[in-house]
């Protein structure tokens, strides 16, 4: 399967956006934010790019994106699911769970901490909060279990299919309004 996927095509992040309002994605995508809507701290070399680390940009990237899907019409079946690949330096009282031992070592090998995800889509269920353990391998077991594929491995095999965050007997919500610019907060002046 690697080899299968080596030789697809790979968008710029800006390409998704076009596509979505065409109304013309594949069955998935992975979107990644382009650096500066990454919401990460600026490295040294990004001081003259006030949008790096701006969450405020970094947030309306993402309604930009979803506004998109919801514009060239792919509401009606689609599944969003929005998350970040970090923690955001939070306190988090819950430790993270042992997952499996690993081989050379034998040592654990656990979660680090909890980040969330947003599960959007006319079927996702409204105002649920999980009590189930997801990972980001989770995304992934939801796609096979969607299209009837088999896991890659032992640990998408093992992970939740994300499958309580919806409900498919519920009526399609309605997609999102379109949202505008983000609000913009006042900053702090320099001291």
């Amino acid at each position: 399967l690697i080899k299968e996927l080596q030789g697809r095509p790979q968008f710029t992040s800006q390409q998704f956006a076009v596509d979505a309002k065409a109304g013309k994605l594949p069955s998935v995508s992975w979107v990644y934010a382009p650096h500066d809507a990454s919401e990460h701290a600026p490295d040294p070399g990004d001081r003259n790019d006030p949008r790096v680390g701006n969450v405020t940009h970094g947030m309306q990237w993402t309604v930009d994106q979803v506004n998109a899907t919801v514009h060239g019409g792919l509401w009606p079946k689609t599944a969003v699911f929005i998350t970040w690949d970090d923690w955001g330096g939070w306190y988090d009282n819950v430790d993270p769970p042992n997952v499996e031992l690993w081989k050379g070592d034998h040592k654990q090998f656990r979660y680090g901490s909890r980040v969330p995800c947003l599960v959007l889509g006319p079927y996702a269920r409204r105002g649920h909060i999980s009590k189930v353990l997801h990972s980001h391998v989770s995304l992934l077991r939801f796609c096979e279990k969607l299209f009837g594929l088999p896991p890659l491995n032992a640990r998408d095999a093992a992970a939740s299919d994300m499958s309580d965050c919806f409900d498919f007997a519920q009526s399609p919500a309605p997609p999102p309004a379109a949202a505008g610019a983000a609000t913009k907060r006042p900053q702090p002046a320099p001291s």
